[in-house]
């Protein structure tokens, strides 16, 4: 491709890596903007600026400067409202301003399921002048989901069995919400999953199914990701029958997007879908190990307008898992990870906290330690060497 072409990214955290790799793969140049100072995708960089979270003006005129011809992100969301003002403007393939509310107001996105009959969970929205009373529920008994309107990355979600418990829940999960609106669901009971998709004009093609494992309940963090998921065919096409028409119902377009969904005895109900590159490491590393399909450069493509190569080229499976530490304790040292990453079948490694950090419980994403991403042949292997792994990460982790 010619090097002339330039892209946009937003974000250069960890999670961002791979895509700004893959513009650099594809002989595109990127022009990456972050809050941070020195990120970790800084030196993949072309050209690298340091750009507050909001500043429009910045951004449009660093657009500008550089000529470029496509805007990007993977998970990030905090920077799509500013994004899709900016496509409106200059003229760039991104979602419209609705799509972008569908997508990260989680009460506008369930009542788009609910009006194309998508089917998903009952829920209530309640304001923060509101009054938690046993007669708001009447439409649904207990344990219900609490969530915030809008946040990420499991902050304030919560499965609740009472109405005291859910009194006592109510004032953090407020706090992440932007306006303290919260969302209560009926509790889904089944099987998890995700669905990673990219959507090129109109036409959705599934890359893959991943199988979910989160923290014990009440809280609902997740812990590891395997693909492919462990579905019959059947089960996976009546998932991709949802998914698909939930993408429709919030109007996604020329994008990629990450669904959950509960397989239930009721059928398949969905519970959110983004309007981007799946997190946790989903769509970079563990689906291109399983399918060796890169949707990061897919999405570089289609923020081009050029048709992104989604041709699945291997059949193996991927496992991330999560560490847990004893919460209270103290990392002291962290011992270097370079054999560990040298192990057969070892793909990705990240240690997220530092010395002198102390382990608190996983309440959020944020608050997980370390992860390792590995892939093998089988599920069973998959799985025995993830559970191998996981243990020699831990013993590189010092605390006290």
């Amino acid at each position: 491709m010619n090097k002339d072409i330039t892209v946009m990214i937003f974000g250069a955290g960890i999670n961002q890596l791979e895509l700004i790799r893959a513009a650099r793969e594809m002989n595109i140049k990127s022009v990456v903007v972050d809050p941070a100072t020195n990120p970790p995708g800084k030196p993949f960089a072309d050209y690298f600026y340091r750009v507050e979270a909001g500043d429009y003006d910045t951004t449009r005129a660093l657009a500008l400067k550089h000529n470029i011809k496509g805007i990007v992100t993977g998970q990030m969301e905090k920077p799509m409202r500013l994004m899709a003002r900016l496509a409106k403007e200059l003229g760039f393939i991104f979602h419209s301003s609705e799509v972008v509310e569908r997508s990260l107001d989680k009460w506008t996105m369930k009542q788009s399921f609910i009006g194309s009959d998508v089917p998903c969970a009952k829920g209530i929205l309640i304001k923060p002048e509101e009054e938690l009373t046993s007669r708001v529920f009447s439409s649904f008994s207990f344990p219900v989901i609490i969530k915030p309107r809008d946040s990420f990355s499991s902050r304030g979600v919560y499965k609740i069995n009472s109405l005291s418990e859910l009194n006592s829940k109510t004032d953090e999960t407020r706090s992440f919400s932007s306006a303290g609106d919260i969302i209560v669901e009926e509790f889904l009971n089944g099987r998890e999953f995700s669905v990673e998709s990219v959507t090129w004009q109109g036409q959705t093609t599934i890359i893959q199914f991943t199988e979910k494992f989160i923290t014990p309940y009440p809280r609902t963090v997740e812990i590891g990701h395997l693909q492919p998921a462990n579905l019959q065919e059947t089960e996976r096409e009546q998932i991709k029958k949802v998914v698909v028409s939930g993408i429709n119902a919030l109007g996604i377009d020329n994008s990629a997007s990450h669904a959950e969904v509960m397989l239930t005895s009721a059928g398949v109900k969905v519970i959110e879908i983004g309007a981007r590159l799946g997190g946790d490491f989903i769509s970079s590393y563990l689906t291109r190990s399983s399918t060796g399909v890169n949707m990061d450069k897919a999405v570089v493509s289609v923020a081009l307008g050029l048709p992104p190569d989604l041709q699945s080229s291997r059949n193996c499976f991927s496992y991330i898992r999560y560490l847990e530490l004893p919460v209270g304790r103290t990392v002291r040292k962290i011992l270097p990870l370079d054999n560990l990453r040298k192990l057969p079948g070892v793909v990705f490694v990240w240690v997220f906290v530092k010395p002198s950090d102390k382990m608190l419980p996983i309440v959020h994403s944020a608050l997980r330690p370390a992860c390792i991403l590995v892939k093998a042949d089988s599920r069973e292997d998959v799985i025995a060497i993830a559970d191998r792994y996981i243990n020699e990460l831990k013993k590189l982790i010092i605390t006290n």
